[in-house]
Parts: C-alpha cells; sequence; structure tokens
C-alpha cells in the first residue's frame, strides 16, 4: 500500500513555476491583464477618411432655377416623397425621368404633384440631375415664376466637398487645400440663408460659391474637408463673413473699400469701418499666378453700352479717369466722362458692369487711344481676406493652414464647433 502523505511530503515544490506555466497555457491567466495597445489600420488607396463628429448641419444649394424641366436618374431605386401629404412614392431607378411643370403642378413619372416634392435615394446612393451627379436628396419646387427650382439638400461637410475643386486644383499644397475649406465652410454658414426667398441657403454660382455636386469631388481635396471637419473661423465669438479670391496682386484689401454696404452685421461694425479681420494684408506670395500681370482692351462704344446695360444713364463715353488709390495701390473711383455728363463710380461697381472675367481687379492703371481704353492690372477678384494663390504659395513655403488664416484674417480664431 502507497503511503500517500509520505509522497506529498516529499513533493518537488521546485517543479511549481513549471506546473503553473502549463496551468496557464491550458486553462489561461486569471489574474488581469493590460489591453494591448490599438494599432490604427492603414487607410486603403482611395478611401476617405471619416469626418470628426460635428454638429450635423443641414443646408439647401439652389443647384437650377426658373426651368421648365429636368432630368432625374438615380443609382438605386428612390423615393419621391410629396411633401404636402408626406405620401412616399417608391420609383424604379430603371430610366431616366423628365420632371415637368403642367398647369400649375409637377408632373413625375404621370403622376401629378400639386406641392414640392423632394427625391431620396436608397442606401447614400447619388441622384442625377440633368446628367451631374449629387449626394443627399433633390427638391423640386414651383418657384412664384411658376417654374421649377431645384435643390441639393445634403450635409454641410458634403457641400463643401463638391465646392472645392472648383475654387482651387486638388493638387495644390494639403494646407492650402485645408485653409481653402475652413474658409470656405465658414463663408457658408456666416451666409446661411441668403437666398431664403428663393427656398434654399446658398446658390451654386459665383454670387456665393460655385458648387459641382459628387462628379466635381476629388479624394485629395475631400481629405482636406474631412480633416479640418467643423473648424471655422470667428472673431469676438461670431463666426466671420470670411470673403477671399483669387490673386491679390500683392497686397489684400480693405472690405470697406470694395463695398460700403457689405460690413458684417453685429457688434464689431458698430465698432469701426473695417473690422480688423478684413483689413488688407501685405502678401507677396501669389506671383506664380498666370493674372498676376493682366491687360485688357475695351472699345470705349462696348464701354458705354456696358455701362448702360448696368443701368447707369450714359451716353457716348469720352474719357476714363481714375481718381484716388488704396493702401493697396486699388482704385479708389472711375470718372467716366460722357456725352450727356459725368458719371462717378466706386471702381468695382465699373469693373462689374465691365465684366470682372475682363477686368479682373480695380488694380490697374487706364489709357485710351482711338476709341478704346487700354487697362494694364494685376491680380484677380475683388481682393479682400484670404488670396488663393497666396495661400498656394505660402503652403509651398512651409506655412501650415492655420498659420495662413491668421495672416489673412488678422485676429480670427479657428474654432472648431464640434468640439
Amino acid at each position: 500500500m502507497v503511503n500517500h502523505k509520505k509522497i506529498n511530503h516529499y513533493f518537488p515544490f521546485f517543479l511549481l513555476p513549471t506546473f503553473y506555466f502549463l496551468l496557464t497555457v491550458f486553462f489561461g491567466c486569471a489574474v488581469p491583464m493590460r489591453k494591448p495597445p490599438v494599432i490604427p489600420r492603414p487607410p486603403v488607396a482611395g478611401e476617405i477618411k471619416p469626418a470628426k463628429p460635428i454638429k450635423e448641419i443641414i443646408i439647401k444649394i439652389g443647384i437650377i432655377e426658373n426651368t421648365g424641366d429636368v432630368a432625374i436618374g438615380a443609382e438605386d431605386d428612390f423615393f419621391i416623397n410629396d411633401l404636402k401629404t408626406n405620401e412616399k412614392i417608391k420609383t424604379a431607378a430603371d430610366n431616366i425621368h423628365v420632371v415637368r411643370i403642367s398647369k400649375g403642378k409637377i408632373i413625375f413619372n404621370k403622376k401629378q404633384f400639386a406641392a414640392n416634392i423632394k427625391i431620396i435615394p436608397q442606401n447614400d446612393k447619388k441622384i442625377t440631375v440633368d446628367g451631374k451627379r449629387y449626394k443627399g436628396n433633390i427638391i423640386i419646387k414651383i418657384n412664384n415664376r411658376k417654374k421649377l427650382t431645384v435643390i441639393n439638400e445634403l450635409g454641410l461637410e458634403e457641400y463643401i466637398c463638391g465646392i472645392m475643386t472648383k475654387e482651387v486644383a486638388p493638387s495644390w499644397p494639403v494646407e492650402s487645400l485645408k485653409a481653402q475649406a475652413v474658409v470656405a465652410r465658414t463663408f457658408a454658414i456666416k451666409n446661411l440663408g441668403k437666398h431664403a426667398s428663393n427656398g434654399f441657403d446658398l446658390c451654386a454660382k459665383t454670387h456665393c460659391q460655385v458648387y459641382g455636386g459628387f462628379d466635381s469631388e476629388d479624394e485629395r481635396s475631400n481629405k482636406a474637408v474631412y480633416d479640418t471637419a467643423g473648424e471655422v473661423l470667428k472673431y469676438d465669438g461670431e463666426v466671420i463673413n470670411a470673403l477671399y479670391h483669387s490673386s491679390c496682386g500683392g497686397r489684400t484689401e480693405d472690405v470697406r473699400n470694395v463695398w460700403s454696404d457689405s460690413l458684417p452685421a453685429g457688434r464689431q461694425a458698430g465698432k469701426t469701418e473695417n473690422p480688423e479681420y478684413l483689413t488688407g494684408v501685405k502678401c507677396g506670395f501669389c506671383e506664380k499666378d498666370k493674372w498676376y500681370n493682366w491687360s485688357a482692351a475695351i472699345s470705349l462704344k462696348t464701354v458705354g453700352y456696358n455701362l448702360r446695360s448696368s443701368g447707369y444713364k450714359t451716353g457716348d463715353v469720352k474719357k476714363i479717369k481714375t481718381v484716388g488709390r488704396t493702401s493697396s495701390n486699388r482704385v479708389k473711383e472711375i470718372l467716366v466722362e460722357h456725352s450727356k455728363g459725368v458719371l462717378w463710380l466706386r471702381s468695382n461697381r465699373f469693373r462689374m458692369a465691365m465684366n470682372p472675367n475682363i477686368l479682373r481687379s480695380t488694380n490697374f492703371t487706364v489709357k485710351i487711344k482711338n476709341g478704346v481704353a487700354y487697362f494694364r492690372g494685376h491680380g484677380w477678384g475683388h481682393g479682400v481676406g484670404m488670396c488663393q494663390w497666396g495661400a498656394k504659395g505660402m503652403a509651398e513655403n512651409g506655412w501650415n493652414y492655420k498659420k495662413i488664416l491668421k495672416h489673412y484674417y488678422r485676429g480670427a480664431e479657428i474654432i472648431n464647433e464640434g468640439q
């Protein structure tokens, strides 16, 4: 008979570590252990980085106005939502549907709608409007002229993605793209409801910001939007009117020298004639713009025609004189001598009447010879706020987007509204 007590008494305790090691292998360790650090998955080629959590802002963009009909398509089945009855009609995405107006009603798939309709895609697919793809929903409404207005309803960040390549080249340095994303977002928030009387927030033209929908997006510029998601410029706690332009020609301009009636509403506008953040600053980084130096020739006959077309009562134009210069060397006023008298104009109003794509800025000189006005100037745009080509040059010289923005919008802070 085996004496077990004797065996236990002589148990080899030096083998205990090995014994516990085997238990751990087979049954696991009962002692809590720290979780291993999470290693971020490297981004997949072509993948868009998710946006930071921000307050959801839905924006409405007027993409087509005063049309008699519009072609609607979709990548997947969609719903037609009658905004009066809230009825939803599922529609197959197997055709291009021509939506038209007849006797004051919207006609879609032979069905009449007495009120506005909303087209809602399934599974975040795109809706096509006259062949262009758009994210979000499409609203079709009857406007005051008894025509159709087409509106794209989508998230703010998605909207910013759709304007980036319309304003700057996606191949530009990433820090200049981030700067553009912040100013575009700031401008959009500041101007929400600008076209409220038309049933939407902003238009898709240069009057607001040029917007091209999904087809104008680029992965690189989208990343700049998402990397700065929620960030806006503020001054004294208020979102600023973040104006910007193509190139300043060497120095940006005070807003008061461009629009006497455009000063931002609110407390800061009452303190000064020119808010600090829209005061002109030295640039010196936009020389690579091909329109840094430009020239134009306009016949005096065309000058007179353009002025009359813009509502000014003028006769035959005889002379054009520049009167005064601002600190950025832009013309203050224009004196037009014509057969019926004289006309005084702010230089920016004269530029708008002549066509801002021909008379590219108000930083010009003018000489008249043989009935033709010859202009020589610098830069493109009104010159207020951020110079886009200047931002590009700064980024190429190692500036980050925050430094760029603080240079052009003095005293403004970059605030993330989602934090």
